[in-house]
């Protein structure tokens, strides 16, 4: 025991919690940079499969399909690793946000999907005889109530962003698992770290997550995915 508490007093002394918070703040950027190209992404790929616009209807479904059965490690390296030799050079941030981004906009896309789903029809064809075209109607009419239904379920895709990130230290991205592992190489004391990064990830996610029923309860119809683990 006592050579726990010393463990943990090495951990909390020195630079490792400014270490720490850095990755912290790291992580947090991370997430919301890529939850803002997912968001952007997943609702162009909503709306042309909902609607199914030629062509594009075909190519997000394709994009769905092929998106959710790659894990998210192996799109990590190709965008780091493997776009070098088409000669496209990402840092370690913006390689990770397009890689979380692109990853998250899979599911994101089935989010809007769902929204947009359960927006009647009849209202967009409302729209259309007052004097809107299609696209119009869809932006000023189906999409601010799919958002409402969506907000809840975006909020969890945030949560598993957030998890996701940990695997972009393997870009050399030194978010918060990233100087966990620095600072066991350090001071040899993996139980002590890991069990810092654990609580950490788990305090931050049951904030969301409470933040995100809270949200859901006040919305009222909320619709949330299954939970879903990144692997």
């Amino acid at each position: 025991m006592n050579d726990l508490l010393t463990g943990f007093r090495t951990i909390f002394s020195g630079e490792y919690p400014r270490l720490l918070l850095s990755g912290l703040s790291l992580t947090l950027a991370v997430s919301l940079c890529a939850l803002g190209v997912s968001v952007v992404l997943g609702t162009v790929l909503g709306v042309v499969r909902v609607f199914r616009v030629p062509l594009l209807g075909a190519l997000g479904n394709a994009y769905v399909e092929v998106v959710r059965g790659i894990p998210l490690i192996v799109l990590l390296s190709v965008i780091y690793y493997g776009l070098p030799a088409l000669g496209v050079t990402l840092d370690g941030f913006p390689a990770a946000v397009l890689a979380l981004g692109c990853y998250s906009a899979a599911y994101t896309s089935e989010i809007v999907r769902g929204g947009l789903s359960s927006v009647p029809a009849g209202q967009i064809e409302a729209a259309r005889s007052l004097g809107l075209s299609r696209w119009q109607a869809v932006r000023h009419v189906a999409l601010p109530q799919a958002w409402r239904v969506a907000l809840p379920a975006l909020g969890n895709e945030f949560v598993s962003l957030i998890l996701g990130s940990s695997l972009a230290s393997a870009v050399t991205l030194q978010e918060l698992f990233s100087q966990g592992r620095y600072i066991t190489n350090a001071t040899y004391r993996q139980f002590e770290v890991y069990a810092v990064l654990a609580l950490v990830y788990f305090v931050l996610t049951f904030v969301l997550t409470r933040l995100v029923r809270t949200l859901e309860r006040r919305l009222g119809r909320g619709q949330t995915l299954p939970e879903r683990r990144v692997i």
